[in-house]
């Protein structure tokens, strides 16, 4: 049974896994990822700490206005333009990928979004654009802007006869640039030309794949079914010892990162936010300890498994765990090619999933919008995620514990598996 899921899956797997297109997105948000988190920590501070009715105001009569116009004005530059970070950082990784001009490849990315992007005219200060089309609202037009411009250029650029040859004395940096002013002119115009053309259809084109792409996909891939079954998934192939992230994370990050970025939004408004499934909430209740709560295994080892060298590497594996890095608990037991512990990871991730949504929906646990680093310990996790939510915290512990409960019959099972090894 196992080697027929395996083959399967893994051929899938693996080309998923060198997909360059994948790749460059992951990539892209990788290297945004630092800028987001800053932002969400000063989102955290503002909401709970600084300003009228908060903690400092609240208890030492301090309200830190300033302060919190400094975390306003971050969270500003940083959430609501992501959608044009998103585009250079992809298009850049796209094209180191292909060993084109970064810079030059990245900028046109850029430009070739903003061509898309609706500019409103305004009698006083001139053009502007919405930052609805600059922030989450954009995440999909911002990676077909970058994947495409990308292919575009580079099939221009194969034709000799659109490179401007300059003299071998000109320095490089420059001639690049003239090398490529041709073929950046042209895709920037079929840009141009597509943004024309939708307009005279009605609709802004970043209108059209927000309704009929970003939102149904959000919802297929938040939903209680398409939940179930991506996790599953991805579960399935760390059981097989493929690293997942490598696979779902760019196709399932940029909706969860935007889902954050409408939460945030919400907060820094003074409104309430209404997403639940976002980047941080699946590693508050999915990932405590790495996939599968590995932590939670970890404890089960240590309150009834009779192996010494479960004990041994549960020790080892500990202090990773702590700080969700599951590689040394999925490669020593191992949990990799075991079924006997793939299906509590399984349904240890399921349970996480199910308690944390219906707790977040029932009120119990606060809606997540401060993107902490993933490496951030369990419990501690739900708390900061939630801007320190205590029941939220409280919610993460049951799910340990819960997951703990899941885990302890099948460390049974590995015990009596033992002990008819070693009789025979």
């Amino acid at each position: 049974m196992m080697d027929k899921i395996s083959n399967l899956l893994l051929p899938i797997a693996e080309k998923l896994s060198k997909n360059r297109y994948l790749a460059a997105i992951r990539d892209g948000f990788i290297s945004i990822m630092p800028l987001v988190i800053t932002a969400s920590l000063f989102t955290l501070i503002n909401s709970v700490f600084v300003g009228e009715g908060n903690y400092l105001d609240k208890w030492f009569g301090l309200p830190c206005s300033e302060f919190a116009q400094l975390g306003s004005v971050i969270g500003s530059a940083s959430m609501s333009v992501m959608a044009i970070l998103l585009t250079f950082t992809t298009a850049k990784a796209l094209a180191k990928n292909y060993k084109m001009d970064t810079s030059i490849t990245g900028a046109m990315a850029v430009v070739s979004f903003l061509c898309l992007t609706p500019f409103v005219a305004d009698a006083t200060i001139g053009e502007y654009v919405t930052t609805y089309y600059l922030g989450a609202a954009g995440m999909f037009t911002a990676f077909l802007s970058a994947l495409l411009s990308v292919e575009v250029l580079r099939f221009l650029m194969s034709f000799k006869a659109l490179i401007i040859k300059m003299p071998e004395s000109v320095p490089t940096g420059i001639a690049r640039s003239f090398n490529s002013i041709i073929p950046v002119a042209l895709t920037v115009i079929i840009f141009a030309i597509v943004r024309i053309v939708t307009d005279a259809m009605g609709a802004p084109l970043n209108d059209l794949i927000f309704t009929w792409i970003q939102t149904p996909f959000t919802a297929i891939v938040s939903s209680p079914i398409g939940l179930i079954i991506i996790y599953i998934l991805y579960m399935l192939l760390w059981g097989f010892g493929i690293h997942s992230a490598y696979i779902f994370n760019p196709i399932l990050e940029p909706i969860y990162l935007a889902s954050l970025a409408l939460n945030v939004n919400a907060i820094n408004a003074g409104e309430a936010a209404t997403q639940i499934i976002t980047k941080p909430f699946l590693d508050s209740v999915a990932f405590m300890g790495g996939a599968g709560n590995m932590l939670a295994l970890v404890i089960a080892i240590f309150l009834v498994s009779k192996r010494n060298d479960y004990k041994v590497i549960g020790k080892l594996g500990l202090v990773p765990a702590l700080f969700n890095i599951s590689e040394p608990l999925m490669f020593g037991l191992p949990v990799v090619m075991n079924p006997i512990l793939i299906i509590p990871m399984i349904g240890a991730t399921l349970a996480g999933l199910g308690i944390g949504a219906l707790a977040t929906q029932i009120g119990i646990m606060a809606h997540t919008y401060v993107l902490i680093p993933w490496t951030t310990p369990p419990v501690i996790s739900a708390f900061l995620a939630t801007g320190g939510d205590i029941m939220s915290g409280v919610v993460g512990l049951v799910i340990l514990i819960v997951s703990v409960l899941i885990y302890i019959p099948f460390v049974k099972v590995m015990n009596k598996e033992r002990a008819e090894q070693v009789e025979e």
